[in-house]
């Protein structure tokens, strides 16, 4: 506990496994748990009391040793109660259960509705013996869907919600994760733990809990993946890009010292010090972000100057969306850092965008924008006709009196053709692109994105027609594809 005091954190995150306490029924020993949050609140550190681990007599029918679910979820309650008791005022706030969306810690399968059981029997006895205990709900692991092996975390957030656990936790927590991503290189990555959290806050919004916060009650980089550089590197990424979102909580660094240094094993390396107590980098990491000298990025300072209420709140740190421009999710609106200044696009056109690694070069206007792109990008939006990328030769022979695209382009025979709300613009290598006029109702308002995009719910979906399609070169090379028989997706945007 010296160590972690001497680097300036405030708060420590302890497993009170009930398993380890009342391994008999009615027969509770403390002393394990004694020694750690004593040791923690005689030096003042807050701590988050992590209560998972059912006892072998409390594991209902199927579940395994420790995992296993309890069978009372009263029971649970009663227990979660008695550390409240006997650690009120040590204890600051309560994390119900350990990533109970993934059957290495909830067996024998994730269960939304059973977790949330534990979260309403836990709840309201946590506040009748300390109404100041914050009650994390959710703690979930930034897993993706495996069978019965595995829920993501924002299916099983929507599924909390859905059997009632709204009334039933303070703030959210999250680990988010990944070994071989930075947090904020996410953006561009289906399942990443930025994406998942971004879709975590839409649907607290959507539920009403928009004043709640997310803690990442749990995140670090073992060693054993990229060696201390990259530990160092991925910390001080997270620590940067974490205070950037407003509605981001406390963040717990897991962990303190390395079980086994050296080990191939990454569970075994995640310390800020190794097995000897020698420090490692990213202790120095720690202790900057804890004593508040890891300022924010000079991008984000600029981004923050942008208060447009039209946009909605901050969904994302600021990211890179190419090598030269930096950008930014909102809640309704992304923006755009551009030689030009900023510009802003509806997130839906946004989402479309990030599959081309494109920027606007234009302003959102009568229902379109336009995009930096080698063969040209215009991306038509509504609310009624969704947002429709389309290639710069088909773009440049479209009229308003067309009115919006309803389609993105449909490959043919060494064509391509994009419906539009009052007529048909195809396209050939030959011919160049023809107009011709009539009614088209929009076939689909939502279509697919490449990557999971932040106001969706579930799954990463796949490009539409490839933009550029309808040039001169792209329409000859994609008339020798079909004759050769080559999947249209060999001209597919990044």
């Amino acid at each position: 506990m010296d160590a972690i005091k001497a680097t300036g954190v405030r708060s420590v995150r302890l497993l009170i496994p009930w398993a380890a306490v009342e391994p008999t029924q009615n027969k509770l020993d403390w002393s394990t748990v004694d020694k750690t949050i004593n040791s923690a609140a005689s030096r003042g550190l807050a701590v988050v009391g992590t209560v998972n681990s059912t006892p072998a007599w409390s594991v209902a029918p199927g579940g395994a040793a420790l995992s296993g679910r309890p069978a009372s979820p009263a029971v649970y309650g009663d227990f979660v109660a008695k550390v409240v008791t006997r650690y009120i005022s040590k204890i600051s706030a309560i994390e119900v259960w350990n990533e109970p969306n993934a059957v290495t810690f909830y067996s024998p399968k994730p269960d939304p509705a059973g977790y949330v059981d534990l979260l309403k029997a836990s709840y309201p006895r946590i506040k009748a013996v300390d109404p100041s205990v914050v009650v994390l709900g959710g703690s979930m692991g930034a897993v993706v869907d495996y069978g019965d092996y595995a829920i993501n975390p924002v299916r099983f957030l929507s599924a909390m919600y859905a059997t009632g656990a709204k009334n039933y936790f303070d703030a959210l927590a999250f680990h988010p994760y990944q070994y071989t991503l930075k947090f904020s290189d996410g953006m561009t990555v289906a399942n990443s733990p930025l994406y998942q959290l971004m879709q975590l806050r839409q649907i607290m919004i959507g539920n009403g809990d928009q004043a709640k916060k997310i803690w990442a009650t749990e995140y670090g980089q073992p060693t054993s993946s990229g060696g201390d550089a990259q530990q160092n590197a991925f910390v001080t990424d997270m620590l940067s890009k974490w205070q950037e979102m407003p509605y981001a909580g406390p963040m717990f660094i897991y962990t303190t010292r390395d079980r086994t240094t050296g080990s191939f094993a990454a569970d075994d390396t995640f310390g800020m010090f190794r097995r000897d107590w020698t420090a490692k980098p990213v202790r120095q990491t720690i202790q900057s972000g804890a004593t508040g000298q890891i300022p924010k990025s000079a991008e984000y300072q600029r981004f923050a100057t942008v208060t447009d209420p039209v946009l909605g709140t901050v969904l994302s740190p600021v990211f890179r969306a190419t090598a030269q421009n930096w950008a930014q999710i909102r809640t309704v609106g992304t923006i755009y850092e551009t030689p030009a200044g900023f510009l802003t696009s509806p997130n839906p056109v946004a989402d479309r965008a990030r599959c081309y690694g494109a920027v606007p070069k234009t302003a959102f206007a009568q229902g379109y924008q336009d995009f930096e792109h080698p063969y040209g990008l215009r991306i038509w939006y509504s609310p009624a006709t969704g947002a429709h990328p389309v290639g710069g030769g088909i773009a440049n022979a479209w009229k308003p009196d067309l009115g919006l695209a309803v389609t993105d382009e449909i490959p043919g025979f060494g064509s391509s053709r994009v419906d539009f709300e009052h007529g048909t613009i195809t396209y050939t290598a030959f011919r160049g692109a023809t107009v011709t006029y009539g009614e088209h109702a929009p076939v689909n308002a939502t279509p697919p994105s490449c990557v999971q995009g932040p106001t969706a719910v579930t799954g990463g979906g796949y490009p539409g027609a490839a933009p550029g399609l309808a040039t001169p070169l792209l329409s000859l090379l994609y008339f020798l594809a079909s004759i050769l028989g080559l999947p249209g997706k060999l001209f597919a945007p990044r």
